[in-house]
């Protein structure tokens, strides 16, 4: 007796998946799903597309409950409701390269949308789109190769000066921008201030206080809180003769009515 073959009905090879769609689902494919995709992450560069550089404009966006005002890329990525699943990979770039820069999140959405409007006619063509990636990636490869050509060393007494002008350049596009003399050497002390070899981001924090002016910004190096600590009926860190004068400067907000005796 004859066992059948694998794939047949019966056999002991596997079976293949039946696939379900929901209804309404677009099943279309081939050149003309590929032109679609791009004509789609071209949609989504525009949107973003005059929030880059120092003049960039600002977009305001309102879900339903909340409106947000901003011309940082990352955020207005984010914010998009973004249905279309190529366009959606747009937005996945931009969050990643926040996540490991933290800058350049509307460059790298307009380079790669910029990358693929040059293709489309190659697509249209009926070029095979393996055959465009490994163009692509000669292509990355010939400019990987040129960088490396023009890239100069960075003399030691000059290093600091370049970060401040490469922190004054990733401000110009911010709302601090008129602020970047005063921020660029900030940030540049945080970063120095981190281990070089690991660069943790997440070491570096940002304490907002309500009131006073932006110029009133300063760096800590160390750890700051933005709470006072209390000792039993003293202030931590006071003169003796203080703590009581402090101890009403605490309480003051819940003794408006009557002032405790002195």
């Amino acid at each position: 007796m004859m066992a059948p073959p694998r794939g047949m009905p019966g056999g002991y090879g596997q079976q293949p998946g039946i696939i379900l769609l929901r209804e309404g689902t677009d099943t279309s494919q081939g050149k003309a799903q590929l032109i679609s995709n791009i004509n789609a992450c071209g949609a989504v560069v525009d949107a973003v597309r005059s929030t880059l550089g120092p003049r960039g404009m600002d977009k305001l966006m309102y879900d339903g409950t909340k409106v947000t005002i901003s011309n940082d890329g990352a955020t207005i990525m984010k914010l998009l409701d973004i249905v279309h699943p190529a366009a959606r990979v747009l937005a996945e770039i931009s969050m990643s390269q926040d996540s490991e820069v933290g800058d350049g999140t509307t460059s790298v959405v307009l380079l790669a949308g910029e990358m693929l409007k040059q293709v489309k006619p190659f697509v249209e063509d009926g070029l095979h789109p393996q055959t465009i990636a490994r163009g692509v990636r000669k292509a990355v490869g010939l400019i990987s190769k040129r960088l490396a050509e023009v890239a100069v060393d960075m003399p030691p007494d000059q290093r600091r000066r370049r970060l401040e002008i490469l922190a004054g350049t990733a401000l110009n596009s911010k709302l601090i921008a008129n602020y970047k003399d005063l921020f660029a050497p900030m940030v540049v002390d945080a970063v120095i201030a981190l281990d070089p070899l690991l660069l943790d981001l997440k070491l570096v924090g940002v304490k907002k206080v309500p009131g006073g002016s932006v110029t009133d910004s300063f760096f800590v190096q160390g750890v700051a809180f933005k709470k006072t600590f209390s000792c039993g009926r003293g202030v931590l860190g006071l003169p003796r003769g203080t703590r009581r004068r402090a101890r009403h400067a605490v309480a003051a907000p819940r003794a408006r009515s009557e002032s405790a005796p002195p």
